[in-house]
């Protein structure tokens, strides 16, 4: 047992806990922390992101009335792309994916978020002192404490027919004081795990 990327294929004899947390857990940890956002905007990679973005599709949480996905290529040109978002959307969700994390990529999206008053929601809280307003990202402690379980149980009951990847059981929310104040977003703190701070970067 370990904790592994997500793969497409996978030894049969494989168990282990996934680095991804399904879209619509991600939604519903959204809708807790920024009630008031309704619709979100995404740039992706259909190539890396594809299926992600039909998950999200098919994930409604109540709040969150409109997603609009901008297709990504390395050819894009960012600043035009996201312009088409303006006025449309109240959160950016930025994926995990090199070409979307590059440090242009990510200066393009922070004049936007500020121009715009649209808060970044991150995958990762190492976006958090370049301006990303929300992380929805893993509880590696809880994580941890999974694995162990999972091992326990493997050594106690030996491995069953129905060897897979299972998701984390908890998600980590994480949010940005002084950036959601400096853009008038409110946020609800039954939703929120924690805030950021320099001990976070660190």
């Amino acid at each position: 047992y370990l904790l592994a990327p997500s793969a497409t294929t996978l030894p049969r004899n494989f168990l282990g806990i996934e680095m991804r947390i399904q879209p619509s857990r991600q939604l519903a940890a959204i809708n807790k922390a920024l009630p008031k956002v309704r619709s979100i905007g995404v740039l992706y990679n259909p190539a890396q992101s594809g299926q992600w973005v039909q998950e999200a599709l098919l994930s409604p949480v109540a709040s969150v009335q409109t997603m609009l996905f901008k297709k990504f290529d390395s050819q894009t040109r960012v600043p035009e792309t996201l312009q088409e978002l303006a006025g449309k959307i109240d959160a950016y969700w930025l994926l995990p994916d090199p070409q979307l994390t590059t440090p242009q990529v990510l200066g393009s999206l922070l004049e936007f978020s500020m121009k715009y008053r649209v808060p970044i929601i991150s995958f990762s809280e190492k976006y958090m002192p370049q301006g990303a307003a929300v992380a929805v990202t893993f509880d590696t402690a809880d994580m941890g404490a999974q694995a162990a379980e999972l091992g326990a149980r493997i050594a106690r009951d030996g491995l069953d027919e129905t060897h897979a990847t299972i998701p984390p059981r908890k998600v980590r929310v994480v949010i940005n004081p002084p950036v959601l104040e400096r853009l008038g977003i409110p946020y609800g703190p039954k939703g929120i795990d924690a805030s950021y701070s320099q001990e976070i970067e660190q």
